[in-house]
């Protein structure tokens, strides 16, 4: 069930993704919790809409589910294609997915 969970809560954001034109932005855990952001990765936090948290669990579960570089998957009946990379911000890492 954690799996399903964990690729239902990534094809969300990747829809958020897609109707903004950015990518998603997962950072680094805090407190057992991952902030999400949906912007350029390329550009400064201050430019990034913040779209909430996620247990750091569920985000451990996305990053065993999927891989750096080209990622191809059907999640509930509809196929995504995203590029799944690192970026560091200020003090802390995060792992951007953006759609291909």
């Amino acid at each position: 069930m954690a799996n399903a969970d964990a690729l239902s809560t990534l094809a969300e954001y990747l829809e958020l993704s897609l109707d903004t034109s950015g990518s998603v932005i997962m950072m680094q855990g805090c407190d057992e919790r991952c902030a999400m952001y949906v912007g350029n990765a390329a550009e400064d936090q201050e430019h990034w809409q913040y779209s909430g948290v996620i247990p750091a669990l569920l985000a451990c579960d996305i990053l065993k589910m999927t891989h750096s570089g080209s990622n191809r998957m059907e999640i509930d009946g509809q196929r995504y294609r995203f590029v799944r990379s690192f970026t560091h911000f200020e003090d802390r890492g995060a792992i951007v997915f953006s759609p291909a």
